[in-house]
């Protein structure tokens, strides 16, 4: 299939020359030790899965993997993004853990399959969820389709949230719902010492105690005596989990590669997650080999004429997830976050200056009165300020991870005409 493939159909593809191409090649090829690490720009595609299988591919061609410095490093997000989804908190669950679950707590725990985020909001949007349960986070901003997803959001009868901080996910989407919002203690505010996972896989300790309100519960113990009014003693005493140091115990015995949180807070021992670093080329695979997974090659579809630019939505300097702290973009040196950037030449095509107001459209949405600035992008591409721009990226998804394509919305940019009054 490479060999098939002439220059320019490669340049074409990913805007990038030849002989940057070639230069990055001869580096690698003279390196002892690669580490291989992205971002959402990888994966917030409609192919982000084949994007990763490609980037392992890679790897793998020079043996990057199972070796001591070097390997595979996605930036996967902070500790709630990563530790929940160790931990079991995921529409499939591993039968062994379910098995480790049911012996560990004496239960009988159902195989029903879950829902990810996306098919939650369809379900909503169908009327088939009464109630939701909402434990931080901002599902609302962090969803595609603002439009769509805030009548998804309404649609849900009673949602309880549990959160430190006020968001836009606490507003949109009750209209004509009702909504409960319990304010909890952030995790350097709990009495009792927390444990987090970082995106490197290493599992790391918070002594917590900071005094901030005195009126605030915390998290789990909410969530405990949910459980407690839910659940009848006899089946399971959710009160037991009111203590962090028994929820971890319960990890520790059922979560493969978690042994070593069982006693952090008495031993005080940060820790790697067992089996996660591979310092050996030995994989999970039946003959312990890693294997190449390879896709055809398919040309790039082309742009519909009505739109011919494709966006990418980005997070600010001043930004943490959804939460905005500064209006100003030090990274791009914008001023304030209601601007669309683009390459100087496509700006010209279109003849438009700093700062002239257009209009950004796509299938879904649209963004009304925006500054245009000028920004180092290959032409074709725009760039705009998540989560604003969630109004224009729609519902389509990477069929394996069911991710939307935040980083590859086609739109169009339309310069707005302005009257004269006088």
């Amino acid at each position: 299939d490479i060999e098939s493939l002439g220059w320019e159909e490669i340049t074409a593809a990913c805007l990038i020359s030849q002989g940057d191409i070639e230069a990055l090649a001869a580096d690698y090829a003279r390196s002892e030790n690669t580490v291989f690490a992205w971002g959402m720009g990888i994966t917030h595609h409609l192919n982000g899965v084949d994007n990763v299988e490609a980037i392992a591919n890679l790897a793998m061609l020079r043996g990057m993997l199972g070796k001591t410095g070097a390997g595979l490093l996605p930036l996967r997000g902070h500790s709630n993004i990563q530790g929940v989804g160790t931990v079991g908190v995921k529409p499939v669950l591993a039968e062994d853990v379910f098995n480790a679950l049911d012996a560990s707590l004496n239960v009988t725990l159902p195989r029903t399959k879950g829902m990810d985020t996306m098919a939650c909001l369809q379900a909503a949007e169908r009327g088939e969820i009464d109630n939701a349960l909402m434990l931080g986070g901002n599902l609302y901003a962090a969803s595609p389709d603002s439009v769509w997803a805030e009548k998804a959001m309404d649609n849900i009868g009673f949602k309880v949230f549990l959160t430190t901080t006020l968001n836009l996910g606490h507003v949109h989407g009750s209209d004509n719902s009702e909504s409960l919002v319990f304010p909890v203690l952030a995790r350097d505010e709990e009495h009792d010492p927390t444990s987090q996972e970082s995106m490197f896989n290493y599992v790391r300790l918070s002594d917590g105690g900071i005094d901030r309100l005195d009126n605030v519960r915390s998290e789990v113990d909410i969530l405990s005596d949910i459980g407690v009014g839910l659940i009848d003693k006899c089946s399971f005493d959710f009160s037991s989990f009111k203590q962090h140091k028994t929820i971890r115990q319960t990890i520790a015995r059922t979560i493969p590669g978690m042994q070593d949180l069982a006693d952090i807070d008495v031993a005080k021992k940060e820790f790697f997650i067992r089996n996660r670093i591979k310092h050996t080329p030995e994989f999970n695979m039946p003959d312990g080999r890693a294997v190449f997974i390879v896709h055809s090659l398919n040309k790039p579809e082309a742009q519909p004429q009505n739109h011919a630019f494709t966006l990418m939505s980005v997070r600010s300097e001043g930004q943490f997830n959804s939460i905005i702290y500064e209006e100003s973009d030090s990274y791009r040196d914008t001023k304030h976050r209601h601007c669309v950037l683009m390459n100087e030449d496509d700006m010209k095509a279109l003849g438009l200056n700093e700062k002239d107001k257009v209009t950004v459209r796509s299938d879904t949405g649209e963004m009304r009165n925006l500054d245009v600035q000028s920004y180092d992008l290959p032409r074709g591409n725009v760039m705009a300020y998540y989560p604003e721009a969630n109004v224009l990226v729609g519902q389509q998804l990477d069929p394996r991870s069911h991710t939307p394509a935040f980083k590859s919305v086609p739109v169009s940019v339309e310069p707005q005409k302005m009257i004269a009054l006088g």
